[in-house]
């Protein structure tokens, strides 16, 4: 019987468990995401340098289409419901109920979401800061 190299037996245990275990990767992905957010946050009294900018920018081009993105398949899914079988009152539930989610996909993707999670004024405020220190008009 040939004898295996140690090369073979290492590129073999990484094919059968994955190049590095999930919650490592679960990790890396949750401190990139806060590092992240305190990288563009407007809480910081410093100039935004321009990778800083582009940054944002492209943190809140990305929102807005995962967003609207969400928003177009609520429509979708109301026509759908709409064309389906069924009672006029389950309809007009579901189409209500979806209607109002598109409605809060739309709200997040333009404004975002502040720290405190159940106060609109707070959303509407951070979002002034972040128009006002990234140069941001829309």
């Amino acid at each position: 019987m040939p004898k295996a190299h140690l090369s073979q037996v290492l590129n073999y245990s990484y094919l059968k468990e994955g190049f590095l275990p999930v919650w490592f990767w679960l990790i890396i992905s949750i401190s990139m995401a806060l590092l992240f957010c305190w990288y563009i946050s407007p809480v910081r009294n410093k100039e935004p340098t321009k990778i800083q900018k582009i940054v944002a920018i492209t943190w809140i081009v990305f929102r807005r289409v995962i967003s609207f993105t969400g928003a177009l398949f609520g429509i979708l899914c109301i026509y759908i419901l709409l064309s389906s079988t069924g009672t006029i009152i389950e309809k007009i539930l579901g189409s209500v109920v979806i209607l109002c989610l598109s409605i809060f996909f739309i709200y997040v993707g333009i404004v975002g979401q502040g720290r405190n999670q159940y106060d609109f004024r707070d959303d509407l405020s951070l979002y002034a800061k972040i128009k006002e220190k990234y140069g941001i008009r829309w």
